[in-house]
């Protein structure tokens, strides 16, 4: 077993790492599987445990697995999958190229693969069970169904929601112990909800900061919420040249080797502003940051338009429906790979002949839980621990997960519900950032035929900006080993500002392995 030095608890007889929001019982008291078992499903928080016994040892990771735990066939177990047998690029000619071509279309490895081809991860809500001279067993203690709806009507549920909100509201403050909490503020709700929550509560110490091009319409939304709510803001600003002259750093070279674990590109959306917080010394060293992930998805399960009136779906709709939504980050030929991938799909999940639109929307949202959420978007914490913070994600709060798992589709769909409560409870008058102007949508769109993603500071990441002519001729080839073997749909001919950004750090990660 080789965990992270320093980060882990020891309670009895079992090694926890991460935070706990309630705990159903005493952990030291827990010798076995089964106690164990209903321990988790009980339990609310973002963590990783290992129980240890003479006979066997049992680890596990939480709901949305926020800290992941690795592990081969021999029974070695890790927090980092390096700690088992680093990636090398040898390892992707070893492994079934379907899971290195789903990892550069989707940006993860689903299921309990990686790209290595002897190191297993712990799914989402899972339990691993390690027996001398057995081959380790996984186990699910959780699965977000949606599975019974309630028929209570929405006012009556928008209250219950306020309560929970304040109730989560608590836990976080008490798990914060007064430590300075940093709020990412984007430009919309779920950010500003949990600004609201803690402002509410009184609590003492909030910062909030923003980050992107100067005098982007996002960030002035953010400034005039911190304004009203009379936080502390600061804003980062990102330029071509400063993302290209971070991104070709030693310590950004060193974040995709600790973040990506042979799973999952690394999320690097907040990690400039960070590095830059930190740097000015703008935060204090001891803060804990509080991102929105992910309100949104909690909300509305990210439902294809289908489902505001389609009442039956096929099990081949709902595969459809993953793919069109996740496996896109290139163009997909649907001779060479589509099959293949919904293979894959069904894999994960059982797919009955035909589906109510209640089971075939519990079905689509369980696949995106513990795969998207669970591999890419939670890994965006990474970028906290790496520089040294800890963090909260209260919307994954286990109780705000039990409230949205019974709430109808029809008033998750397009967020309704939410919308019903944002109305009531959220009394902020600044508007949420929407999309940017039309003379503003009109120039972009002209530039993004003519030269693709010229605008966006974001692609700095990729390529040095000298000029758009220049910009527009770099390729995908630059970013390729010469003597891997890519999947068809890897273009190495495209221009970089006109590929998918989560496709290209998909590819940076890989091009950085060690040969």
């Amino acid at each position: 077993m080789n965990l992270s030095a320093g980060k882990w608890e020891k309670h009895g007889a079992i090694m926890l790492r991460g935070y706990l929001l309630e705990s159903p019982a005493q952990l030291s008291g827990i010798n076995d599987v089964s106690a164990l078992k209903t321990w988790l499903e009980q339990a609310n928080g973002c963590f990783a445990l290992v129980l240890q016994t003479p006979a066997y040892t049992v680890a596990a990771v939480d709901r949305i697995r926020s800290i992941p735990l690795f592990y081969d066939l021999l029974g070695n177990l890790a927090d980092r999958s390096e700690s088992i047998a680093p990636l090398h690029l040898s390892h992707l000619r070893q492994q079934d190229q379907t899971v290195f071509a789903e990892y550069l279309i989707t940006g993860f490895v689903t299921g309990n693969q990686t790209l290595h081809p002897d190191i297993l991860q712990i799914p989402a809500g899972h339990m691993l069970i390690l027996k001398q001279g057995h081959t380790p067993e996984l186990k699910a203690y959780y699965k977000y169904f949606h599975q019974e709806e309630t028929d209570a009507p929405a006012n009556s549920l928008v209250e219950n929601l306020d309560a929970l909100h304040r109730q989560s509201a608590d836990r976080l403050i008490k798990s914060l112990n007064g430590r300075p909490a940093v709020i990412p503020l984007s430009g919309g709700w779920d950010s500003r909800l949990i600004a609201y929550l803690l402002k509410k509560a009184k609590y003492p110490a909030i910062y909030t900061f923003s980050y992107e091009a100067a005098n982007n319409p996002e960030s002035r939304i953010s400034q005039k919420v911190a304004r009203y709510l009379n936080l502390p803001w600061f804003f980062i600003e990102h330029t071509h040249k400063s993302w290209y002259r971070a991104y070709f750093s030693p310590e950004r070279v060193a974040h995709y080797k600790y973040a990506m674990n042979a799973t999952s590109s690394p999320h690097i959306q907040d990690w400039l502003a960070v590095r830059e917080l930190k740097a000015k010394r703008l935060i204090p060293p001891d803060s804990v940051f509080i991102p929105g992930h992910t309100g949104d998805f909690l909300q509305s399960g990210h439902l294809p338009e289908c489902y505001r009136t389609q009442k039956v779906f096929s099990g081949d709709e709902v595969a459809r429906q993953i793919l069109a939504r996740h496996y896109h980050l290139w163009r997909l030929p649907r001779i060479d790979w589509e099959a293949c991938f919904e293979s894959r799909v069904k894999q994960g999940i059982s797919l009955p002949v035909s589906l109510s639109a209640q089971d075939a929307a519990s079905l689509f949202e369980y696949w995106e839980l513990q795969e998207r959420q669970a591999k890419f978007i939670v890994n965006s914490v990474r970028v906290y621990e790496d520089m040294g913070y800890d963090w909260r994600l209260p919307l994954w709060d286990a109780r705000l997960m039990e409230f949205w798992a019974e709430v109808p589709v029809s008033l998750r769909f397009q967020r309704r519900l939410w919308n019903l409560y944002q109305e009531r409870y959220l009394p902020i008058p600044v508007p949420v950032f929407r999309n940017l102007g039309v003379p503003t949508r009109i120039r972009n769109k002209i530039l993004r035929v003519a030269f693709g993603e010229i605008t966006d500071t974001r692609y700095g990441r990729f390529a040095e900006y000298r000029n758009p002519l220049q910009y527009a001729s770099e390729k995908v080839e630059s970013y390729l080993v010469k003597d891997l073997d890519y999947p068809s749909f890897v273009k190495a001919d495209c221009p970089i500002i006109r590929c998918d950004m989560n496709a290209l750090q998909a590819l940076r990660a890989i091009r950085e392995l060690p040969r």
